[in-house]
């Protein structure tokens, strides 16, 4: 069974919303949003974009951005107007604030965002939509003794084969930190002194041998299923998805997730900024939130969506109060001050052989 929205949940939740989104001050110029490419901008649009257009009738757009918030600097910069709100990852809100790319969102226009979990009030420019965790996978069926911390991602001896990884330090630091026994709430003060990064280093150069690289996580999907990899560092909805679509037999280590948020950037000079808060509200609202949890195994910062989501997905989403607690949140500010050093000097690392 695949996964899908709860079209009856949402057709009650639009009639009983048509009133108020449709008696707020929204413009009719109608509204142009950029989405990542990825099933998460088709699930947006099922979810949230077309009943959206529905109850308000406003003629929204949807459009693809590339990653990276070079790519959307230069897409502003040649086409000034052409997007409203743009999905952003953590440090691309806060670059794209910082280099006037997007505006500050007034976020006392928006309703019910108390009940959001991992709102930061330093991102004057970003309002969160959805988040997931990077998780060690395995795949149960070549694995008996299951895992259980990052440390056993590097334990060779107990469970041979090759380990998937994501081919870039964000993250990848982080976990390796926790691995070597840096609790989480320490990972960031430890990391941000030179000590700090040589044992991360120290500790990726044991495993290295048995590293699988990966840069769409998609792969390392492929690479589980194929039996290439036995253990991966992955994105949590993606495994959930995965073993719901493809019948796979994926398990997830929980313990010391890290995760991740994405936002929704309000584009500075946007001329409809009205219809920009009505859509805003619109997908803040629990049902909305739960429609695209249940579309694709992601969680939403809600608190109030988990009443709508289907109950089999529950256990498995970062959202879980009791999976949420045992997570590290990824430090946008840090990557955004040392992303350039530390990437070169990963690269090198890798590049070494």
């Amino acid at each position: 069974m695949k996964l899908t929205t709860n079209k009856a949940l949402i057709g009650l939740y639009l009639a009983a919303s048509t009133i108020l989104i449709l008696s707020s001050p929204a413009r009719s110029d109608g509204l142009s949003l950029a989405l990542f490419t990825s099933p998460l901008g088709e699930v947006l649009k099922t979810a949230a974009i077309e009943p959206f257009r529905e109850v308000t009738k406003i003629d929204v757009k949807a459009d693809n951005r590339d990653w990276g918030i070079g790519a959307v600097r230069a897409k502003i910069e040649s086409d000034s107007g052409v997007w409203d709100l743009v999905t952003v990852e953590d440090a691309e809100a806060i670059q794209g604030c910082d280099e006037g790319y997007f505006a500050k969102i007034d976020k006392s226009k928006i309703a019910g965002l108390e009940d959001f979990d991992l709102m930061d009030d330093k991102l004057e420019c970003a309002v969160p939509f959805v988040f997931y965790g990077t998780v060690l996978a395995y795949d149960k069926a070549r694995i008996g003794d299951e895992p259980t911390s990052w440390a056993d991602l590097w334990d060779v001896k107990k469970w041979p084969g090759r380990r998937g990884m994501n081919k870039t330090p964000m993250a990848t630091l982080e976990l390796a930190l926790m691995a070597d026994g840096v609790e989480r709430d320490q990972v960031y003060a430890v990391l941000a002194t030179p000590e700090g990064v040589d044992r991360a280093f120290k500790k990726l150069d044991e495993l290295k041998p048995n590293i699988v690289w990966w840069q769409n996580p998609g792969q390392s999907r492929q690479m589980l299923a194929a039996g290439e990899i036995v253990m991966s560092v992955t994105y949590d909805n993606g495994i959930r998805f995965f073993n719901k679509t493809q019948g796979t037999n994926f398990g997830l280590v929980r313990s010391n997730t890290i995760t991740h948020v994405n936002y929704w950037a309000l584009v500075e000079g946007s001329k409809n900024v009205d219809n920009a808060y009505a859509f805003l509200n619109y997908a803040a609202k629990p049902e909305v939130q739960a429609a695209v949890t249940n579309g694709l195994a992601i969680s939403t910062p809600n608190r109030k969506a988990m009443d709508f989501v289907q109950s089999d997905l529950k256990p498995f989403l970062t959202s879980n109060p009791n999976n949420l607690k045992e997570s590290l949140k990824l430090d946008p500010q840090f990557w955004v001050d040392n992303y350039d050093a530390l990437s070169q000097r990963f690269d090198a690392w890798v590049s070494a052989g």
